[in-house]
């Protein structure tokens, strides 16, 4: 199902008009949601900062059970009551990147509610990481659940990466943090395929679960990142930073038979960690025969800035 149409309830006119805007630019009809009925075909409600959003966010969901409640914020942090948050000002770009995940998500949740042995979603389990927007990991069991099923059961190929980012010349901690977990989230996401699927794996690694997709497959997606986040520069307090990846990449055995997900995590972990030996700024394998494929050297190409696209 598309989600072509958002609500927005923001009490400030000019923050809602900046909302609105943003939503626009992103391909989204925005209707008019000061009555409840108005919610009963959206896909997507937005929750301006200005209003009490656990109040608002139980009306939405009352009016609009299938719908997904979005926080937007000017800076992003965990919010008990919304499914995903969304920073302000809203980049069109990273918009439109992020709503078809969001109606990945509403279609697992649909999922669950449906189902006699699995509760319904509650509000404030946590199904998108505030900062990156990528799944987090609770979530992502589900997910898992499913495409591992389809792998062992259709012969299908399945890999896994794991993306850490390198060590830097200065701490990575508050703002820096913010300000380059969400500028690495953008260009991740920007390199992925509409079947792939980001997990914010633990605070400092993301998990990249590529269904139908071989070793080869996986290396060139992997490639891809680190080259895009090679080239990025990020400025921080007159500085001129110059982040890199290092990337472990691991395949299910094909037919698919007999295969754990630990399994997958055990060989991309391995590999993540060779290729932080050699350097860093790498992709690296686990595979049964490793000269099945070559390790991947990313050259560090020309700068440019890791900013968010307005």
């Amino acid at each position: 199902m598309k989600v072509s149409q958002a609500a927005v309830f923001e009490t400030k006119k000019a923050s809602r008009a900046r909302i609105i805007q943003g939503l626009r630019k992103a391909g989204l009809k925005v209707t008019d949601a000061q009555e409840a009925n108005a919610l009963r075909k959206e896909g997507l409600v937005v929750i301006g900062p200005s209003l009490a959003g656990a109040r608002v966010a139980k009306a939405a969901r009352a009016a609009a059970p299938n719908a997904l409640v979005v926080a937007a914020m000017p800076r992003p942090k965990k919010v008990a009551w919304a499914d995903a948050v969304l920073p302000l000002p809203i980049s069109a770009a990273d918009l439109k990147l992020r709503v078809p995940e969001w109606v990945e998500l509403r279609k697992v949740r649909q999922s669950r509610t449906e189902s006699a042995h699995e509760p319904a979603q509650r509000p404030g389990e946590g199904i998108l990481d505030p900062l990156t927007g990528f799944y987090t990991f609770t979530h992502f069991k589900e997910v898992l659940f499913i495409e591992v099923k389809r792998a062992r059961r259709y012969n299908f190929p399945l890999s896994l990466a794991i993306v850490g980012v390198d060590p830097m010349p200065e701490p990575i901690t508050g703002e820096l943090r913010e300000r380059l977990h969400a500028g690495l989230a953008l260009a991740i996401r920007r390199s992925l395929r509409d079947t792939d699927f980001p997990v914010q794996y633990d605070a400092d690694h993301v998990a990249l679960l590529m269904p139908h997709t071989d070793l080869q497959g996986a290396m060139v997606v992997s490639r891809r990142i680190t080259e895009r986040v090679a080239r990025a520069t990020l400025h921080h307090h007159g500085r001129e930073l110059h982040p890199t990846l290092s990337v472990g990449v691991a395949a299910a055995p094909h037919p698919s038979k007999e295969f754990s997900f630990s399994e997958l995590v055990k060989h991309a972990q391995a590999a993540l960690a060779r290729a932080i030996e050699n350097g860093g700024n790498r992709v690296e394998f686990s595979t049964p025969d490793p000269a099945d494929f070559p390790t991947e050297t990313v050259p560090v190409l020309p700068a440019e800035p890791l900013v968010r696209e307005p």
